[in-house]
This record gives structure tokens, sequence and C-alpha cells, in this order.
């Protein structure tokens, strides 16, 4: 793993505490979900994202996690937490009402256009053309690939919470 040889070279550069991000679930991104469609039903989970693109997903994010276990026994004075994006990303589909996110355009971006999840590739966010939603804050994603800086904020929230660390402006 990439990642794993990256982290190894700071810990031998000196660092002493490292967060490594795990991988979203690519299957609820609408780029992903709009190259991926499928026209059976049992393709998708309860929030309509591609499960075999999730299940691929949490699969890698174990094997991280894994080596990240074999990095700690190497590095014993190496703080070394894992920050989970998986999990953090589908808490905000599961407490959507609670953040505040519009529940009928969960997996839509807010920029886009008319194509299936919004888009229509090879067409972008920032393209002549392309609409913007009136109100970025009740969406998660902002275009096909990335999130709005409200679900970031909340799942930021979420990841931090779960890692026990106090942070202070």
């Amino acid at each position: 793993m990439n990642k794993i040889l990256s982290i190894k070279e700071l810990i031998q550069l000196g660092v002493s505490q490292v967060v490594v991000p795990g991988n979203f679930p690519l299957g609820c991104f609408p780029t992903f979900l709009s190259v991926a469609r499928k026209n059976r039903s049992t393709a998708y989970d309860d929030f309509g994202c591609v499960e075999s693109l999730n299940d691929l997903t949490s699969y890698e994010n174990d094997e991280l996690q894994r080596a990240l276990d074999s990095l700690r026994m190497e590095f014993p004075n190496t703080v070394i937490l894992y920050a989970d994006y998986y999990n953090a990303f589908l808490s905000l589909l599961r407490q959507a009402t609670t953040f505040g996110f519009d529940t009928e355009k969960l997996l839509t971006p807010c920029c886009g256009d008319d194509g299936v999840y919004d888009l229509t590739l090879p067409t972008f966010c920032g393209g002549v053309g392309v609409p913007v939603c009136s109100n970025p804050n009740v969406r998660i994603h902002w275009d096909g690939i990335h999130l709005t800086q409200e679900a970031y904020r909340r799942m930021s929230e979420i990841i931090i919470g779960n890692l026990g660390i106090n942070c202070t402006q």
C-alpha cells in the first residue's frame, strides 16, 4: 500500500502523530452512481448507494486498518489514528434530517445539470451553463465527487468526536 509506505517514511523523518483517512463509501457518490447505473434494485442499499462499490471500499478500509495495526506495532512511540470517513459519511445519510440536509437530494450534487444524479459526464461543475443549487448548506454533495462545506464540517465533527481529540480554535 502506497499510503503505508508514505506513513512509514513520515515516521522515519520524525513525525510522532499521524491521522490516516480511510476511504469514503464511493457507491454513494454521484459520479460513481451515474457511471455504475444498475437496473436491479438489489444492487443498491437503503440509501440508494451501489452496494458492490461500497463493499470494495469497505474491504480496502479494513485492509488499511490492518496495515495500520502493523505500523503501530513497528512504531510503538508513534500515535497513529484512523479517521473513519466511510462511517462518518454514512452518518450524514442516516442523520440527514438532524443535520438539516435535504433528504430528497442526498445523492444529487448542488452543482450539476439534468442528467442522472444531476450529472451528465463529461460536463462538470464550473462549466459553462452548469447550474448551482440555491442553498448548498442543505446538500451533502457539491459536485459529483466533492462534498459541500457543510457536509465536510459535519463529517469533521463526527470524526473528531470518534477519535476523542480535543480541538480548539
